[in-house]
């Protein structure tokens, strides 16, 4: 399934508990998102976002924040991504701005993703 956040398409839901982006992998800038409301009309809320560094294996079960990102989203949360490394022509400062125009946008750690 896929979720348009700030009009970029992200990819997910990925457990975090299991899920790794490796260092051979595109770099990618991460949401953690709460999904709430019925099956027929879902809720999307941002609870956080990041991104990754190219070459570096980002494994969200080992990231300090993970158990806060739980505790602040009040049930599980799962991980998006959108895949901005060196393949695509960006590096870490287009992953910074898309994390302040998504922050911008979306507001974390309650925002709302706009259906």
């Amino acid at each position: 399934m896929a979720l348009k956040i700030a009009g970029r398409l992200f990819t997910g839901p990925f457990d975090p508990a299991t899920f790794v982006v490796r260092g051979n992998q595109e770099a990618v800038v991460y949401a953690v998102v709460a999904k709430g409301g019925e099956a027929w009309d879902p809720h999307f809320r941002l609870i956080a976002v990041g991104a990754g560094e190219d070459g570096v294996t980002l494994t969200f079960a080992d990231l300090p924040e993970l158990a806060s990102w739980q505790t602040l989203a009040a049930m599980p949360v799962s991980i998006y991504i959108h895949a901005l490394g060196a393949r695509a022509g960006a590096g870490p400062a287009e992953r910074a701005a898309l994390v302040e125009a998504i922050v911008a946008a979306v507001a974390p750690p309650d925002g709302i993703i706009p259906p």
